[in-house]
């Protein structure tokens, strides 16, 4: 248990700066993102909801990443045991189907967006 401890902040460590370089350039600025909501400016709910749903897409994502990385390890770890191996395909599928429906539910979104709007240059439906 120590092993899997250690294993598992060394891991941690090694991959913050690997988020930090997979961010979009437009969340970067977490100063402007705060000052929007700031006490004495106006309140856009639709800019509050964007940046909600963007945070849930993006915190689901890095769970997806740590569970396939856990995924991995119980299967390497199974030394042939099938039960073992069964289990960590089975959740392996699961966390494939996790980051498909995510991937679906934020495309179905901008894809919403889009037709309700109807042009793709305004800043209301730039999700992405």
């Amino acid at each position: 248990m120590k092993f899997l401890k250690q294993f598992a902040i060394a891991l941690l460590i090694i991959s913050i700066p690997m988020m930090a370089w997979a961010a979009p350039d437009n969340t970067l600025d977490l100063k402007a993102d705060y000052m929007k909501y700031a006490p004495g400016t106006d309140f856009n709910l639709l800019d509050f909801v964007k940046t909600l749903i963007n945070w849930f897409f993006y915190a689901l994502l890095v769970v997806a990443l740590f569970m396939l990385i856990w995924i991995g390890y119980i299967y390497v770890t199974a030394g042939g045991d099938t039960k073992k191996t069964g289990k960590a395909m089975s959740n392996l599928g699961y966390v494939l189907m996790g980051i498909a429906i995510a991937l679906i539910a934020k495309g179905l979104i901008y894809a919403a967006c889009n037709i309700v709007i109807g042009d793709n240059s305004t800043q209301i439906c730039k999700f992405w």
